[in-house]
């Protein structure tokens, strides 16, 4: 009896012991049991609760995106996005000089019938971008899949590489497409850091840019040449209204005016702060349902991609942050062909965020797909918007 209490007492005080042996011993009859045995270092041994014994955990279905964010300028260029047929380069026509002509005396000659060149060409290439997507087979055949699995790891990381897209482009818009500070952008599309400049003076991004779509623009006069007009592009200060108005008014011609301001959320509530109570009205985009303030005939919109001071050098999509915020008034123009701003998007299916297909590897069960674009953006009517940088208050 005493043997028996001694070792009921030894078994309960070395239960580790105990489970090893029986494992060990189970493996002995069948070797399936040494599997679970090669887990045993790296998950250790675990004594389920009762609540953990009797029931599984519900896993909410759905994903909470906690890492991208939005830019209604390229959702805008989106909804009236154009095609690119092919070939190695898209080209915008513009109009840079008036024909000759005079006042004269009847029945006197002497015209000048000189043959002027009055128009020339903005050409730009078609830049790619692609997202890849790797999967395991083992991951997307066996474990995440079946009753059990809550979400489609494909279809989630199909939707990331589409989010990633467009933040990137998103991002590259504000940019310039060229190499240009010592730093070599020549693969990203030609944004408006590098479209809307006089060719003269810096833009946001500290470079200057006296070529655009291949031409110079000393060479066309003012055709290719944002305005200036009393406000510099660089504000270097606070916002005002004036600086709104002005700047706004230096891009009005005719019945031409700019219909969006995209600018940070941090500059939008400065603009909150400098106007009068009566003078913020809110007002919806009409393109892309956007609600944003009214300013003349324009709305004014929030980008959380359009650089500024909470913006982020991030090095998987780009870099968004500035010293300053910056503001842009934008005229996009009429749909269609005779739009002003356009956004290229490839004629290829493959080329409009489409996908490869997953392709398998040689030597293990790794599958890779991409996400590809081709096209770029173009601004012919560069008179026509204005930017502002630097504004810190």
């Amino acid at each position: 009896m005493c043997k028996l209490v001694c070792l009921s007492s030894w078994l309960a005080t070395h239960r580790l012991l105990v489970v090893v042996a029986c494992l060990l011993a189970l493996a002995a009859y069948d070797p399936a049991f040494l599997y679970a045995l090669s887990l045993l270092p790296l998950v250790g041994l675990v004594n389920l609760d009762p609540i953990n014994t009797a029931t599984t955990k519900n896993i909410m279905p759905g994903l909470a995106d906690n890492f991208f964010k939005n830019d209604p300028l390229m959702e805008f260029l989106k909804a009236r996005h154009h095609t690119y047929p092919g070939g190695p380069q898209i080209q915008e026509n513009f109009l840079y000089k008036p024909m000759i002509g005079q006042a004269y005396a009847k029945g006197v000659g002497g015209f000048n019938i000189s043959k002027r060149q009055t128009f020339a060409g903005l050409l730009f290439g078609p830049k790619y971008y692609e997202v890849s997507i790797p999967e395991y087979l083992e991951e997307v055949e066996i474990e995440v899949n079946g009753p059990t699995a809550v979400l489609s790891m494909v279809k989630t990381d199909y939707g990331n590489a589409a989010l990633t897209m467009s933040a990137m482009l998103a991002i590259d818009n504000y940019q310039g497409g060229q190499n240009v500070g010592g730093v070599d952008r020549t693969l990203h599309i030609n944004g408006l850091a590098e479209a809307l400049s006089d060719g003269l003076a810096a833009s946001w991004d500290g470079n200057t840019y006296d070529t655009y779509g291949s031409q110079l623009r000393a060479s066309v006069g003012g055709a290719i040449k944002t305005p200036v007009g009393l406000v510099a592009a660089n504000v270097n200060g606070a916002i005002t209204f004036r600086i709104l108005e002005h700047s706004y008014q230096s891009a009005v011609i005719g019945r031409e005016h700019p219909v969006i301001g995209v600018t940070t959320n941090r500059c939008m509530g400065f603009i909150s702060e400098s106007f009068q109570p009566h003078q913020v009205v809110d007002s919806v985009e009409p393109t892309i349902g956007y609600v944003g303030i009214k300013f003349k005939q324009a709305t004014i919109v929030e980008s959380q991609y359009a650089p500024g001071q909470d913006g982020v050098n991030d090095a998987d999509i780009g870099n968004y942050n500035a010293a300053g915020e910056t503001f842009w008034w934008l005229n996009p123009g009429p749909e269609g062909e005779d739009a002003y701003i356009k956004l290229r998007i490839s004629v290829s299916p493959l080329f409009q965020f489409g996908t490869t297909g997953f392709k398998p590897a040689q030597d293990n069960t790794v599958v890779v797909s991409q996400v590809l674009f081709a096209g770029n953006v173009t601004c012919r009517a560069i008179r026509l918007q204005r930017a502002l940088f630097g504004i810190t208050g």
